[in-house]
């Protein structure tokens, strides 16, 4: 399907079309971290929580690109909120992180998540998105690592 101005709607955000716009993306980091090219290589992360039957019960998806910790996915069952399990796999996460050479750890929630469970780890707010979706926001956060104790 074609708009104006020569500008193509194309219906999958998977196939060819995309992983071309993917490529060309990155190159264009390559070229501009060409002195650090280590800092592109993602470090994918998953961390999880199984019951006694082998269920996964609660996880966090993300990866370590570009210096940051990003949290891509963070789920806990109903059943296991409130007892540590999410302040666990966070820590667990934010340790891997800290080891790979990560300064920090970046994510976005919704307002009807889980926003105090953020800062109560030290996570700022650093972007608000008011209306997504309506009635609720999407919020940014983010959080700089401290020094290691030692």
């Amino acid at each position: 399907m074609s708009t104006a101005a020569g500008i193509e709607l194309v219906p999958d955000n998977k196939g060819p079309e995309a992983q071309a716009v993917l490529a060309g993306l990155a190159t264009h980091r390559r070229a501009a971290m060409e002195a650090r090219p280590e800092a592109l290589e993602a470090h994918p992360l998953c961390f999880l929580r199984r019951d006694a039957g082998g269920v996964i019960r609660a996880g966090l998806v993300g990866e370590v690109t570009m210096d940051w910790l990003f949290i891509d996915k963070f789920w806990v069952d109903e059943s296991l909120r409130g007892q540590g399990t999410g302040s666990a796999l966070l820590a667990a996460a934010e340790a891997e992180a800290r080891r790979i050479g990560a300064v920090g750890a970046h994510l976005y929630t919704s307002s009807f998540q889980a926003p105090a469970f953020y800062r109560k780890h030290g996570f700022q707010e650093i972007g608000r998105l008011e209306g997504r979706p309506r009635g609720h926001h999407r919020l940014w956060f983010a959080k700089r690592f401290g020094a290691p104790a030692g």
